[in-house]
């Protein structure tokens, strides 16, 4: 088909970022394409995404060499063009994939890359390494093989000259320039092409230099560009539903209170969960297949089970809601929410400071526990049904146990109370 592109996606357990990728190239102006979703051996939900957002190939790569990989994504491909795309980089416009059309057509042209933005959570180092990379102004290639394979097009004509090399462990987008320019081809750099890409270059995740600070923080000043955040990572269009269990008599009614204090409620898919249905309008029914007696993470890995079954592989994150709170918080489905999204947190919960004396007994022994911390070691009773969120990858491949959270304070000790 004539200026069909085929969208190669590589990932490994991906889960955080793939339908987010999938359902911001839905979003694009440019319809005539495919997906092929080449997938690394992932153990998260990273191929039931691609099913749901209905990828048109699914490729599985045993053992991940990244030339190999897209070579393969290619090989199960029709497009004339080839766009390669990693599953944590995000269009960050609806006309990203025709502006990467339209400057691959030049018959000099054997591949175009991108620009990659930070997002506000992004580490100051990676954040830092992308803005020096990647800046704001279009330019030619035809000694220099700098190419990124993260946000990239090329065409099949010039790929079925030059394959990527399947042997090399990294740089294989560099090795391919290289060959590609002493061809006498060209290499452009679009800064309109853009994604945002959490990880950075270097993925130096959440450390922090003194420098990688300072200079990002001058580049923003600097750098009077201004590009809109998408649609697709609004907070109000990120996929959290709320799922209320506990006991109670009257569901409808406890559901209402905790509506009253979460304004922001009404906007998200609520499921109860328990052993029987409140038969409640708007509330989807979770039949729970675990006993009370569960550990907490077959509890939440349950719930996620029967949430996807019902609501799909989009759902990114689940709020819990305990009904027998005597006492909701205000806009703690928000606060929390922000946390896990805005600033990618796996974890994002309320919490009372235990400022008094804890202590612990071992038979007839008894001591503070504060003798076994340092000094400054805060002790937190966390309200986990108070609206708090985990993010699903957290739930299933971290059994609830993530590597990362955030916990808000409060001293009002009845925001513990259950009836």
């Amino acid at each position: 088909m004539k200026n069909l592109v085929s969208i190669i996606i590589r990932g490994k357990n991906e889960e955080d970022w793939l339908g987010l990728c999938l359902r911001s190239i839905r979003e694009q102006t440019y319809k005539n394409y495919e997906i092929i979703y080449v997938d690394n051996k992932s153990t998260d939900a990273s191929v039931n995404i691609a099913e749901y957002y209905c990828v048109n190939k699914i490729v599985e790569i045993k053992d991940f060499l990244p030339g190999k990989a897209i070579n393969l994504g290619i090989e199960a491909s029709k497009g004339e063009y080839i766009v390669i795309l990693s599953a944590h980089c995000i269009p960050a416009d609806k006309n990203w994939l025709s502006q990467f059309v339209k400057s691959i057509k030049p018959d000099k042209i054997a591949g175009v890359y991108g620009r990659q933005l930070p997002l506000p959570s992004t580490s100051p180092d990676d954040a830092r390494d992308l803005s020096i990379t990647f800046g704001d102004e279009d330019r030619m290639q035809i000694k220099d093989p700098f190419f990124h394979n993260a946000n990239s097009i090329i065409k099949r004509t010039t790929w079925n000259k030059v394959k990527f090399d399947n042997c090399i462990t990294n740089i294989e987008d560099r090795d391919w320039a290289k060959k590609i320019l002493k061809l006498a081809f060209q290499i452009k750099y679009d800064s309109k092409a853009c994604v945002y890409h959490y990880h950075g270059l270097h993925q130096h995740n959440n450390y922090e230099s003194f420098r990688a600070v300072a200079v990002n923080n001058l580049i923003k000043k600097i750098d009077d560009s201004h590009i809109n955040i998408p649609d697709w990572f609004e907070l109000e269009n990120r996929i959290c539903p709320i799922v209320f269990y506990g006991k109670t008599d009257d569901v409808a009614k406890e559901i209402s209170r905790f509506k009253k204090n979460n304004a922001l409620s009404h906007r998200t898919m609520l499921f109860y969960y328990g052993s029987k249905n409140p038969n409640v309008d708007g509330l989807i029914f979770l039949k729970r297949k675990v006993t009370r007696r569960a550990p907490f993470y077959k509890f939440t890995l349950d719930i996620l089970g029967l949430l996807n079954a019902k609501a799909g592989h989009n759902v990114e994150a689940i709020c819990f809601v305990d009904v027998t709170y005597k006492r909701f918080l205000k806009s703690a489905y928000f606060q929390n929410k922000c946390k896990i999204f805005n600033e990618n947190f796996h974890f994002s919960s309320f919490a009372l400071q235990d400022k008094g004396n804890i202590w612990m007994r071992n038979g007839q022994k008894i001591s503070p526990l504060k003798n076994m911390h340092d000094p400054k070691t805060q002790f937190l009773r966390v309200a986990f049904g108070q609206g708090s969120i985990l993010r699903v990858s957290a739930i299933r491949i971290k059994k609830s146990n993530p590597p990362d959270g955030f916990v808000h304070t409060f001293d009002d000790i009845n925001y513990l109370v259950r009836h």
